[in-house]
């Protein structure tokens, strides 16, 4: 009677603890704080990026932002495109405030612009990639006479082949049968890239592996990033 009464007890308390393990790893804490250049000038649209996820958030005129996070994140990163990034590790502080200029903070860690990767869906470092990313500078397409979008893919990226029309990510296997990738132009997804001018690129930014996850099936044969000088301006 005794062992069966023990045992009950202990069972209990598991039960109990797991709970509370549960709750205490589901609870989000509010971390919020203020966003200014160099100058103490509140910066407004400021990109929230967590663990590399961008949240469907920003700051607001006064530079505030306010969000809720799981308490174990690694990371808290504040973006915009003429001011680079700023990362910090993640240490249960709720209140955090940024300085988006170089070397002014020594609690962080600046990120240049040119060393992130916009992956449509949120930003990467281009060091975090490694061989799953590959590059096609378009700033200076007009020295070159390429005949359409393919033709300036083409040789560009070591692992991609284009043949006419199609193009083919080497090293991935695709579940669904197709050698295509996925083109993402500007931010939206589309079937063809072939009205494209490659006069009109900025980058082309060739994603595999990992990094594809956030597109699932579709992202199974790669993805292809392409980003236009005038939807750069528009972002």
């Amino acid at each position: 009677m005794k062992l069966k009464t023990i045992v009950i007890i202990t069972l209990s308390l598991l039960v109990v603890e797991v709970s509370f393990a549960q709750t205490k790893r589901q609870k989000k804490v509010t971390v919020s704080g203020y966003v200014t250049d160099g100058n103490n000038k509140p910066l407004s649209g400021v990109t929230i990026i967590v663990d590399g996820v961008t949240l469907n958030k920003s700051t607001n005129s006064k530079g505030f932002y306010k969000i809720k996070v799981h308490p174990d994140i690694k990371s808290l990163m504040v973006y915009t495109l003429y001011n680079g990034g700023l990362e910090v590790e993640f240490k249960g502080k709720t209140k955090i405030n940024f300085i988006l200029e170089p070397n002014m903070s020594s609690e962080g860690k600046y990120i240049p612009k040119d060393q992130l990767v916009d992956l449509g869906y949120g930003n990467a470092l281009k060091s975090d990639l490694a061989s799953s990313y590959g590059v096609i500078d378009g700033e200076n397409s007009d020295d070159f006479n390429y005949k359409n979008i393919f033709d300036m893919i083409q040789g560009q990226v070591p692992g991609v082949v284009v043949s006419g029309s199609s193009v083919l990510i080497r090293g991935i296997n695709s579940i669904n049968g197709g050698t295509q990738p996925l083109f993402v132009v500007d931010g939206s997804a589309t079937y063809s890239i072939d009205y494209i001018n490659p006069r009109d690129v900025k980058s082309i930014s060739i994603i595999k592996g990992s990094a594809t996850a956030i597109y699932g099936v579709r992202g199974a044969n790669g993805v292809i990033l392409i980003t236009t000088k005038s939807g750069s301006i528009k972002k």
